[in-house]
């Protein structure tokens, strides 16, 4: 999978790239991105930032930003 989806990010079409990027949010696969799927991934990325960030993001950073988003 993890090759697969790294052939399509650097050699795919454009349309490759956004249906792998959906599929990518799209948690549940029920063919909609919602806003708990879009804060878990959004959470999941600040994580992998950890302390990289400055200043530090608190706890309700990753929803407020979806919020935002979504308005």
């Amino acid at each position: 999978d993890f090759v697969m989806g790294l052939s399509t990010l650097l050699r795919g079409t454009v349309r490759e790239k956004l249906e792998w990027t959906f599929h990518l949010y799209d948690i549940n696969k029920d063919g909609f991105i919602n806003k708990e799927e879009m804060t878990e991934i959004v959470r999941a990325i600040y994580d992998m930032m950890g302390k990289y960030t400055y200043p530090a993001l608190k706890g309700d950073v990753p929803k407020q930003h979806v919020d935002a988003f979504f308005q």
